[in-house]
């Protein structure tokens, strides 16, 4: 179930940043940009993981740095797929830094509201 929950709000995330004036969609289906790009942060948000594991419990100043880390990392990863959508033709571009942190930071926050509903995981199981 928390994985599922990081899933719905990455994908969710992704599809409110496209909604910002400086991301723009470069194929003709923008449903498989957003597709694209949430697949990117998918796969980069599992190996570097930098959610905590029981948000609920979590003490304040762990929350904040790890929100600080994590909206660096998807600051980074928005820079990274928009370098891949030059290079593909397909996908969301970014205009420039300060869009990529604003929708980085969308991203982060919509997982980390999503995370404490339902139950929450044991220590084991949190990864």
């Amino acid at each position: 179930m928390y994985k599922r929950r990081r899933l719905l709000g990455t994908f969710l995330g992704v599809a409110l940043a496209a909604l910002l004036p400086g991301v723009g969609v470069v194929a003709e289906d923008a449903w498989m940009g957003v597709v694209l790009a949430g697949c990117v942060f998918l796969v980069l948000n599992q190996l570097i993981h930098t959610y905590p594991s029981d948000i609920r419990n979590a003490p304040p100043v762990a929350l904040l740095i790890l929100s600080a880390v994590g909206v660096v990392q998807d600051t980074l990863i928005w820079l990274l797929v928009s370098w891949l959508t030059t290079k593909l033709d397909l996908g969301l571009h970014v205009t420039g830094f300060l869009t990529a942190l604003l929708a980085g930071a969308i991203v982060r926050a919509t997982v980390l509201v999503l995370l404490p509903f339902g139950p929450q995981p044991t220590p084991g199981e949190a990864s």
